[in-house]
């Protein structure tokens, strides 16, 4: 029998994204395996990233400054906005190295089923933004799913009452290295619809 201590760590670890009882149990035993030095290490950089990293004061990415590295980079596009769900989905876009404009993380979306709007704080935020920057195009990278939709079709709505730029929604087509014979039904429609010049 586990010992009770032992028991809560392992169900503080359990509320942890992607991290479910077997992997509660994993961490758990290694973090007790280690020495104290490696696990007051570890502690330390939790809590330094906690106190030093915040939001930044323009477009919501996590920053150690009231900017954050985009933001505050006079070579980024500034007549380009990419409006993405989440810091994950920023990144992602930053990994491709094939954007070179701003952002604006809404750190969320419309949920559909239960109704929950974006928070009107967020709203208010962006539309300064877009009012602040004269942006030519803006990009609504939300998801592909009910509620990135959701989400995208409202920002669209606010975007065309703020400003004069382009709106743009990313293409939803087949994968690279893919067969049409492996792909659904939605996607090869998204893929006829954003047809591409060859």
């Amino acid at each position: 029998m586990k010992p009770v201590t032992f028991e809560h760590l392992i169900d503080a670890l359990k509320t942890l994204p992607g991290v479910g009882k077997k992997q509660a149990d994993r961490i758990a035993y290694f973090l007790l395996l280690k020495d104290s030095k490696y696990v007051n290490n570890f502690m330390e950089r939790i809590k330094n990233a906690k106190e030093q990293i915040h939001f930044c004061q323009q477009c919501n990415n996590f920053s150690q400054n009231d900017l954050c590295d985009i933001c505050a980079n006079p070579a980024r596009d500034q007549t380009k906005l990419a409006i993405v769900s989440s810091m994950e989905d920023l990144q992602k876009i930053e990994d491709t190295n094939s954007y070179t404009g701003l952002y604006y993380v809404l750190n969320g979306e419309i949920d559909v089923k239960t109704r929950t709007n974006i928070d009107h704080n967020q709203i208010q935020k962006l539309m300064a933004l877009l009012k602040k920057i004269n942006f030519q195009e803006v990009l609504l990278a939300t998801n592909w799913t009910i509620n990135g939709e959701a989400t995208a079709a409202f920002l669209k709505k606010i975007i065309n009452e703020s400003t004069s730029a382009n709106v743009y929604r990313l293409a939803l087509g087949l994968p690279i290295n893919s067969a049409l014979d492996y792909a659904d039904n939605t996607t090869l429609k998204y893929a006829l619809k954003n047809k591409t010049i060859y």
